[in-house]
């Protein structure tokens, strides 16, 4: 039996970088991994052989810069197990990056290079914005270090514009595309029909009503949250049955969000409508008509996917993992960044000058894909495997 090694902090389902990794435990198992996992937190009946939680020392308050506390830690605990000790090292080490770089497998699930750019881009107008900029400006650094010492051989990233991001801080590195996973049972062109009417009814939406959809656990800024807005505000001044439904977002940040509402757009409460944190994202997805999501940086947005394996038309901005579920003109319109000129795209929806003639992602996996290709990278990665290399 081979041992699996998995370092994350939250080994939880409600971590994007866990999630698919915890749906393939199943298949991990029955190709035969024995699997422990290093991290702060793990889902309490997680099918695993070994846990390992290490202190946080008061790294949780810390945010960005928990991940270089967190990858310290199981760096120390590497050396000390493996090299002082003299214990048995699991035949694969899989870690996500930037945290253990004395691995076989390392995934990476974000670009900072892309998101500084971008930050820079948008510009720094408050305290806090210039220290995220900081913030993420150590985090590149350490993510730089990372690649420059890790020992793994191989590289998994969510989208194919990461991968050229990581094969241009690191040349010549074996790098394999792996989309993010979604719930086929949950998210598929059926759950319109089926919940539509009652949802839009519940939520006082009328036949006549055009609903874009917006989905953001957090960090509104970043995903474009702003231009959106901005965007159909505009539109709204042609087509007053614009409707914006915005999904997900703790109490906090959805009231810091509506009192800058209030100073910008008095009248936001008549066509916008706030739901918090929900557990049936695909029911909302059936209540609206088109997705936008003019993010300035991801790495594959799951939202997208499921969005679009709903069968909603997707409005995206060319942010990294768009091309992983757009195809322009097909299932979906490219936005420009500006929000009068991406007003004028989603006009066209509208007016029904443009119609999807296709819909569903175009590179998305579903949980037991997602499962059968990580299952087979790892075991490629054993050193026993044939098609293992040095």
């Amino acid at each position: 039996m081979k041992r699996l090694l998995i370092v994350d902090p939250d080994f939880l389902r409600s971590s994007p970088s866990m999630k698919g990794v915890l749906r393939s435990l199943p298949e991990l198992r029955a190709a035969g991994f024995e699997i422990e996992v290093w991290c702060w937190e793990i889902e309490p009946d997680a099918p695993v052989d070994h846990v390992t939680l290490l202190p946080t020392f008061g790294a949780r308050g810390l945010k960005l810069v928990q991940s270089i506390i967190f990858s310290i830690l199981v760096t120390l605990l590497h050396l000390w197990r493996f090299q002082i000790c003299g214990q048995r090292r699991p035949e694969v080490v899989y870690s996500i990056l930037p945290y253990l770089p004395f691995c076989e497998v390392a995934h990476a699930h974000f670009s900072p290079w892309n998101w500084i750019g971008c930050m820079e881009r948008m510009g720094c107008h408050s305290l806090r914005d210039r220290i995220e900029l900081l913030a993420y400006r150590i985090y590149r650094r350490w993510c730089d270090f990372y690649l420059s010492v890790t020992s793994a051989r191989l590289l998994i990233v969510p989208s194919r514009a990461v991968a050229q991001d990581y094969q241009k801080q690191s040349p010549g590195r074996h790098i394999i595309v792996l989309p993010n996973s979604f719930d086929r049972a949950r998210f598929h062109p059926g759950i319109r029909a089926e919940h539509r009417d009652a949802m839009r009814s519940s939520l006082g939406y009328g036949p006549q009503d055009c609903v874009y959809i917006f989905v953001s656990m957090g960090h509104h800024r970043r995903k474009g949250f702003f231009l959106a807005v901005e965007a159909l505000a505009n539109l709204r001044q042609r087509h007053s049955r614009v409707r914006f439904l915005v999904v997900g977002g703790k109490p906090a940040t959805l009231q810091s969000l509506q009192q800058r509402l209030t100073q910008a757009y008095p009248d936001w409460r008549e066509w916008m409508h706030f739901t918090g944190m929900v557990t049936d994202t695909e029911r909302h997805f059936a209540a609206a008509d088109g997705f936008l999501y003019p993010s300035w940086s991801e790495a594959l947005a799951l939202v997208e996917i499921e969005a679009a394996e709903c069968g909603l038309p997707v409005f995206l901005t060319p942010h990294h993992g768009s091309e992983m579920v757009m195809e322009d003109g097909v299932n979906g319109l490219r936005l420009p960044q500006e929000p009068s000129a991406m007003a004028a795209v989603l006009e066209r929806f509208l007016t029904g000058q443009w119609q999807p003639s296709e819909t569903g992602s175009r590179e998305g996996l579903d949980a037991a894909a997602y499962a059968a290709q990580l299952t087979k990278i790892l075991l490629e990665s054993s050193p026993q495997s044939p098609s293992h290399h040095v």
